[in-house]
Formats: C-alpha cells, sequence, structure tokens
C-alpha cells in the first residue's frame, strides 16, 4: 500500500514536470497561461521564465500596474537560443521565434515590441499610460518544444521623470532643459502640476536623436503666476533623459536647480 502511495505521488510529479517547469507554470492554485494568472510584476523588478510547455507554444502572461499619464518599459532579455521576434528586428528563425506583447484581458495584442538600441534579440515595450489601472505582458514561445534550458529575464519599468518644483510665481521664472540621450526620436508630454495635484497644461515633448530642449514655462499656457512640480512621460525608455528645471531670479542673479529624476519604483 504504501508502494502504490509512493508511486502515485511520483507519477503526479512526474505529470507536473511534463506540464512545465518554471514557479508559475506549477502553481498549485494558479498558473501563468491566460489573463488569470496572479503573477504580477512590481516596477523595477525582474523575473526569469522559461519556454518549456506541455503543449507548444508556451505562452507566459504577467499582470503589471500602470498610472494614467505615466510611460512605462517592458524588456525580454538573456534568452537561451530563441530568437525573440519584434517589429524591426532580425528575421525570423523558423519556428524559433518568441514574442513579447502588450495584450488586453481578452488577449488581443495592444502593442508589439521592438529592439532595443544597438540589439538585435532583446526587445523591449515603451508606451504611455492612458488610464490607471490593470494591464497584460505577454510572451508567446515558438511552436517548437522547447526545455526549463531556454530561459529569458523580463523587466518592468516606470520611466516617468520628475521635477519637484518650477516657480513662475513672484520673481522667478522656470526654464525647463530637457536633453535625449538616445540614438533615437523621443516623445512624450511635459505635464506640469499645481502643488495640490490638479493638472494646469500639458506640453508635447519631441526630441531628435541627442537633442536638447529648452522651455520657458512662464510663457506656457496657464502657467503664468503659478507654481508646482513636472512628470515627463516619455517613449524613450529607461534612462532616456537628463534635464533639469531652472529657477531664474532676474533681480539677483540667483538660478536654482531642481535636476530631473526618475519616478520611485
Amino acid at each position: 500500500m504504501h508502494r502504490a502511495a509512493l508511486l502515485c505521488v511520483l507519477a503526479s510529479l512526474a505529470a507536473a514536470q511534463a506540464r512545465s517547469n518554471d514557479r508559475w507554470d506549477l502553481g498549485t492554485l494558479a498558473d501563468d497561461d491566460s489573463a488569470l494568472t496572479v503573477n504580477e510584476i512590481p516596477s523595477g523588478a525582474s523575473q526569469i521564465h522559461d519556454l518549456e510547455a506541455s503543449a507548444s507554444p508556451d505562452q507566459d502572461w504577467v499582470q503589471i500596474r500602470v498610472r494614467d499619464r505615466h510611460s512605462y518599459e517592458a524588456r525580454v532579455s538573456g534568452w537561451s537560443g530563441i530568437v525573440f521576434s519584434s517589429l524591426d528586428g532580425p528575421p525570423c528563425v523558423a519556428g524559433l521565434c518568441a514574442s513579447l506583447d502588450r495584450v488586453n484581458s481578452g488577449g488581443t495584442v495592444l502593442q508589439n515590441a521592438s529592439t532595443l538600441e544597438g540589439g538585435s534579440h532583446a526587445v523591449a515595450l515603451r508606451w504611455i499610460a492612458s488610464a490607471t489601472g490593470g494591464a497584460y505582458l505577454r510572451v508567446t514561445g515558438p511552436n517548437t518544444p522547447l526545455s526549463t534550458s531556454d530561459e529569458y529575464e523580463l523587466e518592468f519599468f516606470d520611466t516617468t521623470y520628475a521635477a519637484p518644483r518650477f516657480n513662475n510665481s513672484a520673481t522667478q521664472t522656470t526654464v525647463l532643459i530637457v536633453q535625449n540621450l538616445r540614438d533615437a526620436a523621443v516623445n512624450g508630454n511635459i505635464d506640469f502640476y499645481n502643488a495640490g495635484g490638479t493638472l494646469l497644461h500639458s506640453e508635447p515633448l519631441a526630441l531628435n536623436p541627442k537633442a536638447t530642449s529648452v522651455v520657458n514655462t512662464a510663457v506656457l499656457p496657464g502657467l503664468a503666476g503659478q507654481s508646482g512640480s513636472v512628470l515627463i512621460a516619455q517613449t524613450g525608455g529607461y534612462g532616456a533623459l537628463a534635464g533639469k528645471a531652472v529657477a531664474l531670479e532676474p533681480g539677483t542673479g540667483f538660478t536654482f536647480d531642481t535636476p530631473l529624476v526618475l519616478t520611485p519604483r
């Protein structure tokens, strides 16, 4: 009787191993094969998955949380011989291409990944959220059966920049300086908020590769006589920008610099 019970346990374990071997696929109460996944990745975190599955192609779904008017980036890299297809990458090797997509709960693709700068196999999704709430990332493996050694790393970032102070009131005027560090164009929005968090004005951002934008905030609609903070949502990904807000005091010649920083993870 004990031997039969042991064989039953071993058979159950073997069946589970045959199904898939990364920890999200082997969850007792839920897996990551659909929008029902309970796996969630917070901003600044990373996860290592594999593309082994009992029936190819494997699908790895991950929940994320986004905030309205913030920008985000999801990356896949560290692949173990798998070619990730993308909008601008190398030709897909038949049967060996996986993909990273942003999808809705029904599986409809909202955005395909593109290759990272200077690379050919690491890919990224970059976007600006239009609403606060839950969203999904999905990695789909190739039709070729794979093993647990076929791994990849998924990373997720909030790429919004912040300046906690601009001031166009009293005797000060703020000039915002933003530099694009990428070899590709970066677009986005510069949002100005008052001290209570009310959006005062949104200014489009368009930067050519390596370009710098200098914005006199005092002449923008609704910002004369105002003070508050700045958020910049952008499509360049994590670390794409550098800059500062410079408050000028014409009467004294003093300047007060507030560096742009990435929002906390």
